[in-house]
């Protein structure tokens, strides 16, 4: 990888990254910990994500459980688990926290299906900043006579390739969460 590429490239893995963990927050009808790990909780006057509160497990493939180290932090992570609208309807006993996951509608899993859509647009337009950004920084370093036209053209052919390949990446992940989403 030529050095001029190293930060875009970062960027661009950063990036789809992020879109891995957003897409894995989308659920497919079993129970998944990444499900809820990152939802926000009023706890201790901020705000954590739900897994810096309790311990998330998955024992059976239809039910999540929440063991919450702090009992005083209950029943506002049940109220989080209610605003975050994931369709699920938390029950307590103690400080163990319950959610069934209920199997998906067919009208639910288009939903899921057009969200999952919607990130990965979101990370396409992120890409193509990344390459705006990058395409900008060489027109000013030929500008400035560090460089000709031809190599001008070459980084720009390489980066236009960098983005590609992204962009494919992206389409792949979304076609794997997408058949992910309609397997009954």
């Amino acid at each position: 990888m030529e050095s001029f590429l190293q930060e875009a490239q970062q960027r661009i893995q950063t990036a789809i990254e992020h879109l891995k963990t957003e897409l894995s927050a989308i659920r497919a009808g079993r129970a998944n910990p990444s499900l809820i790990e990152n939802i926000p909780v009023s706890a201790y006057g901020g705000k954590m994500k739900l897994m810096e509160v309790g311990t998330i497990s998955a024992p059976q493939p239809t039910l999540l459980t929440i063991q919450v180290w702090d009992a005083g932090l209950v029943h506002d992570l049940v109220k989080a688990l209610q605003e975050a609208n994931l369709g699920l309807n938390p029950s307590f006993e103690g400080q163990m926290i319950r959610l069934p996951i209920p199997p998906l509608t067919a009208e639910r899993r288009e939903e899921f299906i057009k969200l999952a859509h919607t990130k990965m647009e979101g990370a396409k337009i992120e890409i193509r900043q990344i390459r705006q950004e990058v395409r900008a920084e060489f027109d000013k370093q030929e500008e400035a006579g560090e460089f000709g036209e031809d190599e001008l053209e070459r980084r720009q052919k390489m980066l236009q390739n960098l983005i590609e390949q992204a962009i494919d990446q992206i389409d792949e992940l979304g076609k794997a969460k997408e058949e992910e989403l309609t397997q009954i």
